[in-house]
């Protein structure tokens, strides 16, 4: 932390020194040039020292005021939003300052006459106009850098939350259970093992052709939940029931992948289903806007585990798409309710 904080304070002493080294020789440049365009003459240094001390001065002087005038404005119009209209505001307010204080330098404390003061406000003002341009060129260059930057990172994540929801679906443990039903199933009915097998196939090609989709079809992840609780049913000997109804209208919706699947897994993970407590867990809609992930709660096999592990991984992923917050309930029933996403309209699309 504090190699950080030096290497900002390094950063920002060596912008500050190169602003003032920049100033100072703009000023002494416009000096030069008003005194050789009068007399013929470069000035020399130990006669006129103290003009050029004033020039250097002065230049920093309106080079800080443009530096404060421009953070303001920068909160008021945005460049990105406005950069032809913050470009002329800028060029016209600082133009302004910039005439005013070269006026009273140059006329009370340089001296010059009408004709060299006319020039250096003139100098000024191409000054101004070439910084408004690189200033705009900079900040809009910048800003685009930290998006790019942000949008990288954002990736990132998913990926890294996906890659945990990822792991939760092939862990050793489920191969082994899943495994060891097809063993028993072998022996005692045929054609459900074949099944069994087929499903699970379904399982493993739809999270391996989706593990790097941020988004998926509603439609394709309940086929997926479907196969999976297929896969939980024979191994609980029905006493695991699944329950959709679900509009048309939402199957073209998208969700992330695999956020169902962690639900229904963590419904059963933290429940004990048996005859004589099953476990029910429906999938339905609320006005079209949230999707209902409901289990019955049954005698818990964990009282100490809970189910922030996968919920944190499901908020996370769904802040990247919709400002709408996941819900969760946890009454006589566990609830948890999925905001609606619907195609081109995630968080960065309504933002724009």
């Amino acid at each position: 932390m504090k190699q950080y904080f030096t290497s900002i304070l390094k950063w920002d002493s060596r912008r500050l020194l190169w602003r003032v080294l920049a100033c100072s020789v703009l000023g002494c440049l416009f000096y030069v040039y008003l005194h050789f365009s009068a007399s013929g003459q470069v000035p020399a240094l130990d006669e006129h020292y103290q003009r050029y001390l004033l020039a250097i001065l002065s230049t920093n002087l309106l080079g800080f005021v443009l530096l404060q005038v421009d953070g303001l404005l920068n909160l008021w119009i945005q460049w990105k939003t406005n950069f032809l209209l913050r470009f002329l505001v800028g060029f016209v307010l600082n133009g302004a300052i910039a005439v005013a204080l070269m006026f009273v330098v140059g006329k009370y404390a340089l001296h010059t006459n009408e004709e060299e003061l006319l020039k250096l406000c003139i100098l000024y003002e191409i000054s101004v106009f070439v910084y408004e341009i690189f200033y705009g060129w900079f900040y809009s260059y910048r800003h685009y850098a930290v998006r790019q930057v942000d949008e990288l990172k954002s990736e990132r994540l998913q990926l890294e939350l996906q890659f945990e929801s990822l792991k939760s679906q092939i862990s050793p443990h489920y191969l082994f259970n899943c495994l060891n039903t097809i063993s028993s199933l072998l022996f005692k009915d045929s054609r459900l093992a074949e099944e069994f097998i087929r499903r699970m196939a379904d399982t493993f090609r739809y999270v391996v052709n989706n593990q790097k989709q941020q988004l998926v079809l509603l439609r394709e992840e309940l086929d997926f939940v479907r196969s999976y609780c297929f896969l939980l049913q024979v191994r609980f000997e029905q006493h695991l029931k699944l329950e959709v109804n679900l509009p048309k209208s939402l199957m073209e919706t998208q969700i992330p992948p695999l956020a169902l699947q962690m639900l229904v897994e963590n419904a059963v993970k933290h429940n004990q289903i048996s005859k004589e407590h099953e476990l029910v867990v429906y999938i339905s809609a609320i006005d079209n806007t949230h999707i209902s992930i409901t289990n019955t709660k049954t005698k818990a096999i964990n009282p100490t585990q809970s189910f922030k592990v996968g919920l944190d991984n499901i908020r996370q992923r769904y802040l990247f798409f919709t400002e709408e917050k996941v819900t969760v309930r946890d009454d006589e029933k566990f609830s948890v309710l999925l905001p609606v996403i619907k195609k081109n309209t995630t968080k960065e699309n309504s933002q724009q």
